[in-house]
């Protein structure tokens, strides 16, 4: 769209008026007076408002645009705006964020339907986060099917096509998915699944690197490797900022399929139904070792190359015990402070536990000082954020995702190598986490239900535990005997439920409880249930 007429910039209740002869487009994201107001009015407005933006608990200070690219060759193709923040405290993130301009009446439909995805209103249109904008979403999927390349001010887009877009060539319809996390994804009809990064961090994205890993292997366990989108700056670094994965057909996550089930256990209790409720528990049972038997395929099969240099296994070291104990052991002060500044104001169960901690405190400093001894086995790569939340459940079977890791930890502590009872841990957690979630949800029957609740909790961790080390049986990462094998459970156990603490404490202290017994148990030696 090509006009002469004077474009109105709304800046924080300034208008900045100026007149060009250009496109929309040449306007909007010319480097100069434009580039200035982005940097200093509509990224420090928008960005922090975003569900997305990492950044709210810190103070950003600044915005610069590291590099502007078009997503195609056509005039007004929409850009990817890459956003380096700084922050008071001298850290800093790369945030992405598409951008494009709509005038007429598909602007006022957009504005309408996606309010949170204006950026800023002009004479004759709006700039928007593109993710809502159809032709957005179909250049992307073209950009990857093709694998072609797209160069920016600096630096380029690089599309590689996977397995899952062999069979398909032209973009099939599309939608931005409501809910957005930490990321932004699109599905395009029952094929594909995209997912849009939105903090960028230079290196291979675990998520892309590991799925794209699996599916030549022929895992069947997680989607489809469909492509990914790597910007490669003018220093030669690239990052992943989108990953195209075969739509996997399902019945929700396991972390609703398990709350279903437990309400349905619940009712049979409370019906007085001795045989639904036992039979609701035989299959729940079934489920978790089912669980457990996908767990250690995956495992196998991330241990199966001994090859490739960023998927062979190698030796777990004293050095990484050591690791792992002081991280505990920073984990266990952190909360000592917690507890002492808040102790007072608790709830009186999680009061109690929070003084049985700090009474264990010197227990549990011997503990972790001899928790992981590597006893022969390996570490290789893992899922890295393991729980019920992170596989969906298929009517019958499941399906493994979300490799990327725990999002606020650094790129390069996610793509260590781990035992894969790390993994283990954080799903015998999930479990727990589930008993207490179906419980808390039935707040007139919970004196009635509290029991059997914790049998569910500790049978289910059981019984995914026991298949898990059926499955890995001989495994190039179990450990050479069973106390070794123990130990490293009982630390990864320990380290994810100290994790929780130190969020529950700051966020949710109804439910502190749950991970202060996990750690009680723990220093009183029992390893799961």
């Amino acid at each position: 769209m090509s006009f002469r007429t004077e474009v109105r910039l709304h800046m924080s209740n300034r208008e900045f008026d100026v007149t060009f002869p250009e496109t929309a487009h040449q306007i909007l994201f010319a480097p100069g007076l434009q580039r200035s107001a982005f940097e200093e009015k509509l990224l420090p407005d928008y960005i922090p408002r975003c569900r997305w933006f990492a950044g709210k608990a810190r103070e950003p200070r600044r915005f610069s645009i590291r590099d502007v690219i078009p997503v195609s060759a056509a005039p007004h193709a929409a850009r990817l705006m890459l956003v380096d923040v700084e922050y008071a405290d001298k850290s800093s993130d790369t945030c992405l964020l598409p951008l494009q301009f709509i005038a007429g009446q598909p602007a006022e439909a957009l504005a309408a339907q996606h309010p949170q995805a204006v950026v800023s209103q002009f004479a004759g249109g709006i700039l928007c986060d593109a993710i809502h904008d159809p032709t957005f979403q179909s250049t992307l999927f073209t950009l990857i099917a093709s694998g072609g390349t797209q160069a920016g001010e600096k630096g380029s887009l690089v599309a590689q096509r996977g397995p899952a877009l062999r069979e398909i060539s032209d973009s099939p319809p599309s939608r931005a998915l409501a809910v957005e996390q930490s990321n932004s994804s699109i599905v395009y009809g029952d094929a594909i699944f995209l997912k849009l990064y939105r903090r960028l961090e230079t290196g291979m994205n675990p998520d892309t690197e590991i799925l794209r890993f699996l599916s030549r292997r022929g895992f069947a366990h997680t989607p489809d490797f469909g492509g990914s989108i790597e910007y490669h700056g003018a220093d030669g670094q690239a990052c992943v900022i989108a990953l195209a994965t075969g739509l996997v057909p399902n019945h929700g996550d396991a972390w609703s399929f398990t709350l279903r089930e437990l309400a349905r256990w619940f009712a049979a209790h409370l019906a007085g139904d001795v045989l639904e409720a036992a039979a609701i528990e035989e299959e729940s049972l079934s489920r978790a070792a089912q669980l457990g038997t996908r767990t250690g395929e995956l495992h196998l099969a991330l241990a199966a190359d001994t090859t490739d240099p960023e998927f062979s296994p190698q030796p777990l070291t004293t050095a990484d015990g050591q690791e792992l104990a002081e991280s505990t052991l920073a984990s266990a002060r952190q909360i000592r402070d917690l507890i002492a500044s808040k102790l007072e104001t608790l709830p009186d169960l999680a009061r109690n536990l929070a003084q049985r901690f700090l009474d264990g405190e010197a227990t549990l400093q011997s503990r972790a000082a001899s928790l992981a001894t590597p006893g022969g086995a390996a570490k290789i790569r893992t899922h890295g954020d393991y729980h019920l939340g992170q596989v969906l459940e298929t009517g019958g079977d499941f399906v493994i995702i979300d490799f990327e890791g725990e999002p606020l930890r650094a790129l390069a502590t996610r793509r260590k190598r781990r035992s894969p009872f790390r993994d283990v841990a954080g799903m015998l957690r999930s479990f727990e986490y589930a008993a207490h979630a179906a419980l808390d949800a039935q707040p007139f029957h919970q004196a009635a239900l509290s029991a059997p609740a914790a049998h569910w909790s500790a049978k289910t961790q059981r019984a995914f535990l026991d298949r898990w080390l059926a499955t890995t049986s001989g495994a190039v990462f179990r450990a050479a005997n069973p106390k070794q094998e123990d130990s490293l459970l009982e630390a990864f156990l320990l380290e994810k439920a100290l994790y929780e603490v130190i969020y529950e404490i700051n966020n949710r202290p109804a439910w502190l409880p749950i991970p202060l017994r996990g750690v009680v148990r723990l220093l009183e030696g029992n390893v799961a249930g």
